[in-house]
């Protein structure tokens, strides 16, 4: 019985289906050449408008990005530096100006004596200054506090050397250590205490 059903679908769709040929089919699709006849042509000035407005678009979604990053860095506020506005390109922006050289790392392997005080092992930036009286002073600095400054005597020893900005401790005697610094515009030495290692 189940044959026989199936034979018959089969003759009702070969009786009832429409015979169609390849032609009949391609004929149907053969207004797909003119599916853009009703459309103008655009001309060089046309697409070139759309360009520059498609690119002032970008560029403001940039800037609002750039914004929004400003704002979410500084915490909405303004820079305390006057120079430093937000809104400003980097490149437009001056340089921040230090009055002082940029230091020189050292590490102390073990507690100083400056001024009745003790500074602990550890590392220091040292700069070189001078005052108003052209006293020169080796200063010991963490971060940006200021931890010992010590007196200091020029000289034109670089102390062998290699380059302009330096320092270093040479071991001096049993009580003392010599620290010698230079920079571009002195080079220094002077002599404190340390504390003897338990």
């Amino acid at each position: 019985m189940k044959n026989f059903n199936f034979v018959i679908a089969i003759l009702f769709l070969l009786i009832f289906l429409p015979i169609v040929s390849a032609d009949d089919f391609f004929d149907t699709y053969s207004g797909a050449d003119n599916y853009w006849d009703g459309q103008k042509a655009i001309t060089n000035k046309e697409f070139e408008d759309a360009i520059d407005t498609l690119q002032a678009k970008q560029k403001k979604k940039e800037a609002r990005q750039k914004k929004r990053k400003i704002k979410k860095i500084s915490g909405g506020g303004t820079s305390l530096h006057s120079g430093l506005d937000p809104m400003s390109e980097i490149h437009e922006q001056e340089t921040l100006k230090c009055d002082k050289e940029e230091g020189q790392l050292l590490n102390i392997p073990v507690d100083i004596v400056i001024d009745g005080n003790i500074l602990d092992k550890g590392f220091y930036n040292v700069y070189i200054e001078e005052d108003n009286e052209k006293n020169v002073y080796i200063a010991f600095y963490q971060s940006q506090f200021l931890k010992g400054k010590v007196k200091a005597y020029t000289t034109q020893d670089d102390f062998g050397a290699e380059t302009l900005d330096f320092v270093k401790y040479i071991p001096y005697n049993e009580d003392y250590i010599k620290i010698v610094a230079g920079s571009l515009k002195h080079n220094a030495y002077t002599y404190v205490k340390y504390i003897q290692p338990d």
